[in-house]
């Protein structure tokens, strides 16, 4: 599911939101901070849930191999 960033125009609050492709067509999203309707949406990732295996945080790879 992607992770969607957000500004808001009205105070300037930065946010993320995990959305769906149609939850993100419906466009209902507020502001945490004061509640607008009007946000900008800015760049996206995609978020994973579980280990997958991968050597991530959950499964205690963060901070190992010379990385911080």
């Amino acid at each position: 599911m992607p992770l969607f960033e957000f500004t808001c125009t009205k105070c300037g609050k930065v946010f993320e939101e995990l959305l769906s492709l149609a939850e993100l067509d419906a466009g209902d999203l507020e502001c945490p901070a004061c509640g607008a309707t009007e946000v900008a949406r800015g760049l996206s990732t995609f978020a994973t849930s579980g280990d997958g295996g991968g050597g991530g945080c959950a499964s205690g790879g963060c901070g190992r191999g010379g990385f911080a």
